[in-house]
């Protein structure tokens, strides 16, 4: 399992536990860590996160996300075609030239997985990779272990 992990819930530790699902999506964050760690799956690190994550201003989240990449064994830069896809993305599902970019290079990465807290992503993209949160993912897991 080929996992791309978006900045938001990569930061997702970062914010306040009491808030809706945050806590969870946390611990799940951690899981699919563990996951990496122990070889049962395989994380994908990209030109955009790093790029969206040198824009993050606060230093601790910052590392923190450097930290958790250093165990990603797929790298993905984007390509002239990975530019074409994120624009084709852009205009035809809306979304937003960043999260278009991220998609297109999950795409080109061959992910089965992407995770986001951004809903919005969800709703709106409609491609190859299964698109889900980190809870839709703790389900995924579970039912993929029994």
């Amino acid at each position: 399992m080929i996992v791309y992990l978006d900045n938001s819930f990569l930061n997702r530790p970062f914010d306040d536990p009491e808030v809706g699902t945050n806590k969870l999506e946390s611990e799940v964050l951690s899981l699919i860590l563990e996951l990496v760690k122990a070889g049962k799956a395989d994380m994908v690190n990209s030109s955009v996160i790093e790029y969206e994550n040198s824009l993050n201003p606060i230093t601790e989240r910052k590392t923190f996300v450097k930290e958790i990449l250093k165990g990603s064994k797929v790298y993905q830069n984007v390509e002239d075609k990975t530019k074409k896809r994120a624009h084709f993305l852009t205009q035809e599902m809306m979304l937003s030239p960043i999260d278009a970019l991220h998609l297109a290079t999950a795409e080109q990465a061959k992910a089965d997985i992407f995770i986001t807290c951004d809903y919005g992503i969800i709703k709106k993209y409609k491609g190859e990779v299964k698109t889900i949160n980190p809870l839709e993912f703790l389900k995924y897991y579970e039912n993929s272990i029994k």
